[in-house]
């Protein structure tokens, strides 16, 4: 026994045991979010853009440029700071789930998207409308109640997937340092979302880095999805071609089909609409499929979680 407590604290472990306290004490930890750092990068995007965007004037190379160079010059004096506080820290160990705390932060989707399913419930469209503008960048004045739930339940999938998964992987792969600059990255693209007309250059360069830093997480993200809801239903998913249209299309289709429900389908971005191909199950989205997604990201979260475990178990049998 005494054996089995001095391998389960020791060096293999340890990294486990960091990404476990972290996950819990994200999800459990009140953070307004003013008072969250990952908004303080929002505030800076913004002014940044404001100060360097000028659509009327600038050509689409001129647009393209300054969005890599806004990019740089956000993001280069953060990480070089990162990079010296974790060379010189004394416990780097606390600084590393520090840095995962802050770059994991997930907690405001799901709250959000209780208020959005506590106001349907009640039949208060418009505070629903209100609670899903915070998370989805799509217009909803004019949304249904089955629209909503549709909208809501892509936003908590997609954002698990980018938001969530993602940081962990590069926390696995690169440390603290490398999930805080991988979710640095993502929040600018959020910022300067290239589905919005004012940033459909602007916002590119940084686009096309966080989809390629995205492409992996986020596959490894939807086969969590469908091992721990349905292996039978979202693995039929990976052998459509629809799948493989697009990384955004990949994920709704494989989780709708593990939850079996259909999702995708038209959408509107500054009263534009822009067509989806409809992927998923064939059953449509009702009120509950809200908590029945948040309860299938929280039995992902524990497929990844024992996943690692089982790796850092084999790790130290290895070595031994």
């Amino acid at each position: 026994m005494q054996s089995l407590i001095n391998a389960l604290l020791s060096e293999y472990f340890l990294p486990f045991w960091v990404l476990l306290l972290v996950i819990l004490i994200e999800r459990y930890l009140p953070w307004l979010d003013k008072f969250h750092p990952i908004s303080f990068i929002k505030v800076l995007a913004i002014g940044m853009q404001a100060k360097v965007l000028f659509v009327e004037r600038n050509s689409i190379g001129q647009q393209k440029i300054s969005g890599a160079l806004a990019c740089i010059v956000l993001l280069l004096p953060f990480c070089s700071i990162l990079v010296v506080f974790k060379y010189l820290s004394v416990y780097p160990v606390f600084f590393e789930a520090l840095m995962l705390l802050i770059a994991l932060r997930f907690k405001d989707i799901i709250k959000q998207t209780y208020r959005v399913t506590a106001a349907l419930a009640k039949q208060q469209k418009m505070l629903a409308r209100h609670a899903l503008s915070q998370i989805v960048l799509r217009e909803t004045q004019k949304m249904s109640s089955l629209g909503m739930v549709k909208a809501n339940v892509e936003s908590v999938l997609l954002r698990y997937s980018y938001q969530y998964c993602a940081v962990i992987f590069w926390y696995l792969i690169t440390g603290g340092v490398g999930a805080l600059t991988y979710r640095l990255i993502y929040e600018l693209s959020l910022c300067w979302n290239n589905k919005l007309l004012r940033y459909k250059y602007f916002g590119q360069p940084v686009r096309h880095v966080v989809s390629v830093l995205q492409w992996l997480p986020s596959k490894l993200a939807c086969l969590s999805i469908v091992l721990a809801v349905n292996i039978s239903q979202g693995s039929t998913a990976l052998f459509q071609r629809s799948s493989y249209q697009c990384n955004h299309l990949f994920i709704l289709n494989l989780c709708g089909a593990s939850l079996g429900i259909e999702l995708g389908g038209p959408a509107y971005y500054e009263k534009q609409k822009v067509r989806s191909s409809k992927c998923g199950g064939s059953r449509p989205v009702v009120l509950a499929d809200n908590t029945r997604t948040i309860a299938a990201t929280d039995r992902a979260t524990w497929v990844w979680l024992s996943l690692y475990f089982m790796g850092c178990a084999l790790s130290f049998l290895v070595t031994r």
